[in-house]
């Protein structure tokens, strides 16, 4: 199995599925080597939401622990366990596999509480994509937020390193990747915004708008 360098942490109920947090891999700011577990923003206001294990209440959102947090690290089974060789082989690891992390994804993937952790895979747009992509529409946050249904205070956190808006960044990747879909979204939102502002836009997306205008 490649390296795996973060886990995401679902809460899985019977028809629901939850971002808890995201565990990670990381080196703090006085050099100690760990692990960091983040909680989501969405899930610490949940009504349902319960802490992933006793050393991360949900009173904090991000905890560092130099050692695997013992409530993950229980999920892991012993190696004294007879099955243990079964479990290894019906998840494709070597017997002898020791990292932590990939450990969790496989092995440690199902237990007995509702968390379930997947392989994180990385996200390749980030809080710098996110700026560039608002600058380069020459946008304040409020515009912004009003073309494309996100709140300013949102991107603003984001923008700033305070929240992680994985979900938010998703959507803003596809509106810079795919100009037709950020000009159908802005498109629907344009009565918000003022008229000089609305014709610069349709300049910038020229094209996009004689594609249409060619498909019909």
């Amino acid at each position: 199995m490649n390296p795996v360098e973060a886990l995401a942490v679902f809460a899985e109920g019977k028809r629901t599925r939850k971002l808890a947090g995201i565990l990670r891999r990381v080196m703090n700011q006085s050099g100690v080597e760990g692990f960091q577990f983040t909680y989501e923003d969405d899930f610490l206001e949940w009504s349902k939401a319960v802490a992933v294990g006793p050393e991360m209440p949900l009173t904090e959102r991000s905890f560092f622990s130099p050692l695997l947090f013992p409530s993950f690290r229980d999920r892991i089974p012993s190696k004294e366990n007879p099955a243990y060789s079964e479990y290894c082989a019906a998840t494709g690891i070597e017997v002898e596999e020791k990292d932590p992390l990939v450990l969790l994804a496989t092995i440690g993937k199902r237990g007995p509480s509702c968390f379930v952790f997947e392989p994180l895979i990385q996200d390749s747009f980030k809080a710098g994509d996110a700026i560039a992509f608002r600058k380069s529409l020459e946008l304040s946050l409020r515009e912004f937020g009003r073309l494309f249904d996100f709140a300013p205070y949102t991107i603003q956190k984001i923008e700033a390193g305070k929240a992680s808006g994985r979900d938010v960044l998703k959507r803003m990747e596809i509106y810079a990747k795919f100009p037709e879909v950020a000009w159908f979204e802005m498109n629907r939102n344009r009565a918000f915004i003022h008229t000089r502002l609305w014709k610069r836009l349709s300049s910038l997306y020229k094209d996009v708008r004689l594609q249409e205008k060619h498909r019909k």
